[in-house]
């Protein structure tokens, strides 16, 4: 084995993390799709997934505004950033990438913070968490993924790319509503998707945890442990009301949250 070659096997043998991470932010930047990473870099843990997930923010370099979570489930964790690049607010969103006839997104409520809740010894009671919390915004958690088969591929891979987010559009702060704190938003409302050429579609929604506090207090104490913290400023989704919804390109939509109020929303591709 020549020099750099040899330099190479050490590299990816030393920092395989740094390694997998760096496979992922290429796909990301260049809008290519990868089958899986390499054997010798898959993480073999949820540990492992969490922390290539981290490498891949820090390659990145760019803000992360938003987080997505959800209560942990038998053998998944469910934890991941949204960076700046890949927000999106106004009435239109303009997709990067190849043309397409449709946008994937789950319809969420995205809560924003007002004060930091960074990294410590003891863990955050649903008071502190909820003291912390702001205004709360309609949104749309956009699905992607920088893997061509991420159905066949274990949790950690998906854990490492992010848990198929591709962005997150954080539309009107909702309608006034009965109760003082984000602890008392509906846990269930219909959602409705219109647009001007198609008659009017309803989903009965459901929040998939039951509500969105007990996610984002799980959020806060598993960064927290992790000597990471929430800040003020960032936004938290946790999880949709109405599962995945295929959005058409180009056509004018109003997506409804009850009576919580409407995003209206074009894509462009």
């Amino acid at each position: 084995m020549n020099a750099p070659a040899a330099t190479q096997a050490a590299e990816a043998i030393a920092n395989p993390r740094e390694q997998a991470a760096r496979i992922l932010v290429t796909a990301r930047l260049k809008g290519e799709l990868v089958e899986r990473l390499p054997v010798e870099l898959l993480p073999a843990s949820l540990d492992d997934g969490f922390a290539i997930q981290r490498e891949v923010s820090h390659q990145l370099g760019g803000r992360i505004v938003a987080w997505k979570c959800g209560l942990p489930q038998q053998g998944k964790v469910i934890a991941a950033p949204i960076h700046d690049a890949d927000i999106h607010r106004g009435d239109v969103c303009r997709m990067s990438g190849p043309p397409r006839a449709f946008v994937r997104a789950e319809p969420e409520l995205a809560l924003l913070l007002n004060r930091d809740l960074p990294p410590r010894c003891d863990a955050y009671s649903e008071a502190e968490v909820l003291a912390a919390l702001g205004h709360t915004h309609l949104a749309l958690e956009l699905l992607g993924s920088r893997y061509s088969h991420p159905e066949t591929l274990t949790f950690p891979e998906l854990l490492a790319d992010g848990l198929f987010n591709a962005g997150l559009v954080i539309g009107p702060r909702v309608n006034p509503f009965e109760g003082a704190t984000p602890a008392d938003l509906p846990s269930e409302f219909d959602v409705c998707l219109a647009s001007v050429e198609e008659e009017t579609v309803t989903f009965a929604g459901r929040h998939p945890d039951r509500g969105v506090l007990a996610p984002i207090v799980w959020l806060a104490n598993f960064l927290r442990s992790r000597g990471l913290g929430l800040h003020a400023g960032q936004a938290v989704i946790t999880g949709s009301y109405a599962g995945v919804l295929e959005l058409p390109v180009g056509r004018e939509l109003r997506i409804g949250f009850g009576n919580l109020g409407t995003l209206p929303i074009t894509f462009l591709s």
